[in-house]
């Protein structure tokens, strides 16, 4: 296989490509925003895009009217003054804002084929599980392809961030983001899951918050997924009162979960595991104290895996 100079000496890999300290958008110079913005232009220009930044722009405003980011647009509603407005946010504005609208964006690519069918033929050979897989794996193309420029773009400035079909997430050690968390969070992304989803995604979203309170929260939205997976699992439906080792025992007795040894020892004290860190740290009930980020990345890592194991069965 051929192989580019830089692929055969690491020093010149290094010098051509440096490996960055992971760091936030705000840590970024001016001109790198501006060569960031020339890797993604493709996505936001062009017939069909142009709509999507006006609607990225008139939603932005409706969200946050007080502040109303996207100015021109405000005063003139066309698709010219929206490219300006978006690629001015991008260059000038905090990087809360410019993460809001991108996620704004990616809302809206996910929208366009959410209810669609689009060419997604059914033969009579088809099952419904494999038209389903076909139809879901059509729905999220257009977004997987911009989530996957774009993660690949602010991998190589050392952004700390990727994007994922739950939104953007802290990026952790790469191995754990490749194998566990983006294959887990697309397996989860069909409409059976949607109370799994909604629970990881709040997990997410106050783990991001980065307070003791919003890693606090994060523990909780973790176990309560891990919950309502399990309750889908074995009754098709959230709700009962069942404990999480309840579940899994019923759910490995109707062979729904792995029961071989190595997941007997994985499963055996998971249910204790998260219960102490929800009774020392979480928000359902009073807290012996609040948890930290190693507490509450510990969870939801364990939570990842625990899902991830259950969906390979």
């Amino acid at each position: 296989m051929f192989k580019r100079w830089s692929e055969n000496d690491k020093e010149a890999k290094e010098l051509m490509s440096p490996n960055l300290e992971l760091r936030g958008w705000n840590d970024l110079s001016d001109e790198e925003k501006r060569k960031i913005f020339q890797f993604l232009k493709h996505w936001f220009d062009g017939e069909g895009k142009d709509l999507r930044v006006l609607f990225t722009a008139v939603r932005l405003n409706e969200a946050h009217k007080a502040s109303a980011y996207a100015r021109e647009t405000l005063s003139d509603l066309s698709a010219s003054r929206a490219k300006s407005d978006f690629q001015n946010i991008f260059y000038r504005e905090d990087g809360h804002v410019v993460l809001e609208m991108l996620s704004i964006y990616a809302e809206i690519i996910i929208e366009e084929r959410a209810n669609e069918t689009g060419s997604i033929y059914r033969s009579n050979y088809d099952s419904d599980e494999q038209y389903r897989e076909r139809l879901q794996e059509w729905r999220w193309a257009d977004f997987d392809k911009f989530a996957d420029r774009l993660n690949d773009v602010f991998e190589q400035f050392g952004l700390n961030l990727i994007l994922t079909r739950q939104g953007f997430i802290n990026k952790q050690e790469e191995k754990i983001t490749k194998e566990v968390y983006i294959p887990v969070i697309k397996a989860l992304s069909s409409g059976e899951w949607i109370e799994v989803n909604r629970e990881l995604k709040d997990s997410l979203n106050e783990y991001q918050r980065n307070t003791d309170q919003g890693y606090s929260n994060s523990i909780t939205h973790s176990i309560t997924a891990v919950q309502a997976f399990l309750q889908i699992v074995v009754d098709g439906k959230i709700g009962g009162s069942d404990g999480i080792s309840a579940l899994i025992k019923k759910a490995q007795a109707q062979k729904l979960i792995p029961d071989d040894k190595f997941t007997e020892t994985i499963f055996k004290n998971i249910e204790a595991i998260l219960m102490r860190e929800r009774g020392l740290s979480g928000d359902a009930h009073p807290k012996t104290e609040y948890a930290n980020e190693k507490n509450a990345r510990l969870v939801l890592n364990l939570v990842m895996v625990f899902i991830q194991h259950c969906l390979q069965n």
